[in-house]
C-alpha cells in the first residue's frame, strides 16, 4: 500500500459519508485488509503513515469493529496553507471558526445521541517544523470551535473530541466517534511491557488463522496475543508460557474476563516442554531489551529460542515475531537453515521502531 503525503483527495460517491482511523505506523496494509473484509463496500481513499481514509455506505457502528486500528474518525476536512510561523495560529482559528462539523455530528449523534449540552476538546499533533506545539494548535482550533458553535470546552468531561493532525501546512481534522480508543481492551491486568492489542490483532491476522490450529506464544506475557487470536474465526488451541509467575497469573485473569480457554505454562522458552513439530502458529512479542531484558540478556536467550522454535514449528508452519532486536533476529533466521522470511513490516511503536517478521518453517 502508498503511504502518500497530505493533503489526500477525497473523492467519493455523493452522499456517502468519509471516515479515517488512525492506527500504529506501519499496519496501513494489515488494517486495510481488515477493512475491506469487514466493510466489503468501503472505499479505501488513501494512506498516510499512521492513517487510513476511505468512504463507506455500512453504517459507523461497523467501522468500531475494527481491531488493528487505534480510533474511527468521522471525516471534517482537511485545511491546506497553515503557515508555520507564529501567524498559524490565527490561520487555526480563523479556519476551524468556518468549518462546518455538522455532518460529523451527526454520525456521532447516530451512535450516541446528542448530549443535551455540548462540551468538547480539540486534540492536536503535528509532524513538521513549526513556531509552535500541539497544544497552541489545539488551543487556537478550539477558540475557532467556541467562535462558530458557542460550545463549553471540558477537558475531561467532554462530549466531542475533536482531532487536528497537522503535517507541514495541512491539517487532517475529525471527530472521534468511539468514546475510548479502541485499543483499550483484551485485559483486566497489565504488565511492565504489555503489547499493544491492535499490533497483538495484526500479528493473530498475518498468523494466518484457521480452525484447529496449535498456536503457542512461548512468552505470553500477561496473554494479550492468545485474547487476540480467539476474537479471529477459527477456534485454536491455545498454549501459552512465560518464565514468571506473577506474568502468568495476570494472563489466566486475563483469559478468564475475556472468555477464552487456553494452557498457560511456567516454563523457558529456550527449552520448551512441546513434542516436535507440534505447532501450527507460534506467535510472540519477543523482549526488546528495554522495558524487559537487556541486549545481552537477549543474545543468550533469542539463539536458545530460535532453536525451539525451529524443533516444535511443523513443517509449513507460521511464526509471527515482533522485536526491535532486528539485526539480532534476522542473523539467527538465516542460520536456522530451516526459517523463511516471508514478510517484515516495520512500526513506529511507542517512540521506538520494532518489525513484525513473518516467517514459514521449511519442509526439509
Amino acid at each position: 500500500m502508498e503511504i502518500r503525503e497530505p493533503p489526500i483527495g477525497v473523492n467519493s460517491a455523493p452522499g456517502t459519508p468519509v471516515y479515517f482511523v488512525t492506527l500504529i505506523a506501519g499496519l496501513e496494509p494489515i488494517a486495510a485488509e481488515e477493512l475491506a473484509e469487514k466493510l466489503p463496500a468501503a472505499q479505501v481513499l488513501g494512506a498516510l503513515r499512521g492513517k487510513l481514509l476511505f468512504a463507506s455506505p455500512h453504517p459507523p457502528e461497523r467501522g468500531l469493529s475494527l481491531l488493528t486500528v487505534e480510533n474511527l474518525f468521522a471525516y471534517v476536512g482537511q485545511l491546506e496553507g497553515i503557515p508555520a510561523s507564529r501567524d498559524g495560529l490565527a490561520v487555526m482559528e480563523r479556519r476551524l471558526a468556518e468549518t462546518d462539523l455538522e455532518g460529523a455530528i451527526a454520525v456521532y449523534r447516530r451512535l450516541h445521541g446528542r448530549p443535551a449540552t455540548p462540551s468538547f476538546r480539540v486534540t492536536a499533533k503535528r509532524a513538521g517544523s513549526h513556531d509552535y506545539n500541539s497544544l497552541e494548535i489545539a488551543a487556537a482550533a478550539g477558540a475557532g470551535v467556541v467562535r462558530r458553535y458557542g460550545w463549553t470546552v471540558d477537558l475531561k468531561g467532554y462530549d466531542y473530541d475533536v482531532r487536528v493532525y497537522l503535517t507541514d501546512d495541512s491539517a487532517l481534522v475529525g471527530l472521534r466517534l468511539s468514546r475510548q480508543p479502541l485499543h483499550e481492551r483484551s485485559r483486566v491486568r497489565h504488565g511492565a511491557a504489555s503489547l499493544n492489542p491492535t499490533v497483538a490483532h495484526a500479528m493473530c491476522r498475518l498468523s494466518r488463522p484457521t480452525a484447529g490450529q496449535v498456536v503457542i506464544d512461548p512468552m505470553c506475557g500477561v496473554g494479550t496475543i492468545h485474547v487476540e487470536r480467539a476474537r479471529l474465526p477459527g477456534e485454536a488451541m491455545l498454549v501459552g508460557g512465560d518464565l514468571f509467575e506473577e506474568p502468568l497469573k495476570a494472563a489466566c485473569e486475563n483469559l478468564t474476563a475475556a472468555g477464552v480457554s487456553g494452557h498457560l505454562v511456567q516454563w523457558d522458552a529456550r527449552r520448551l516442554a512441546l513434542r516436535d513439530g507440534c505447532a501450527d502458529t507460534v506467535i510472540c512479542n519477543l523482549p526488546w531489551g528495554r522495558r524487559i531484558g537487556s541486549h545481552r540478556v537477549n543474545r543468550h536467550l533469542y539463539p536458545g529460542f530460535v532453536r525451539e522454535l525451529v524443533r516444535i514449528l511443523r513443517p509449513g508452519g507460521t511464526a509471527v515475531l515482533l522485536t526491535q532486536e532486528k539485526r539480532l533476529l534476522s542473523r539467527l533466521v538465516g542460520r536456522s537453515g530451516r526459517l523463511e522470511m516471508v514478510r517484515q513490516y516495520h512500526l513506529s511503536l511507542s517512540g521506538m521502531h520494532p518489525a513484525i517478521y513473518v516467517l514459514s518453517r521449511s519442509a526439509q
